[in-house]
């Protein structure tokens, strides 16, 4: 049986603050952080490209913008020659990358 996390981005978000338990869902999130799911997190060794050929750590970053390199003029799927090149450059983390290390982990 697998289970993913619901990440507290967009509608999920949303949905959570206007019932005023995002605080307390995220507080879940943070208390269960697992230091040993860092090593097996989808953005480690995945790449996400956007129907506009922006590129992405994964794809929670690309549904809130956060692209690799920065939000506005980051990479895109043109200016990137070789994915090797994007190691260099530091994954982009936010409060909704808790769901992914929460307890055993969600990616």
């Amino acid at each position: 049986l697998y289970t993913i996390t619901n990440m507290p981005v967009k509608r999920f978000a949303d949905f959570l603050h206007r019932r005023d338990e995002l605080a307390g869902y995220m507080d879940l999130l943070v208390r269960n952080f697992n230091p040993e799911t860092v090593g097996g997190l989808m953005c480690l060794e995945t790449v996400s490209v956007g129907w506009d050929g922006g590129v992405y750590d994964c794809d929670f970053n690309q549904q809130l913008g956060m692209g690799i390199g920065g939000n506005k003029g980051g990479r895109n799927v043109h200016s990137v020659e070789n994915l090797d090149d994007l190691l260099k450059i530091p994954i982009r983390t936010d409060n909704h990358c808790f769901g992914c290390t929460a307890g055993m982990g969600s990616s």
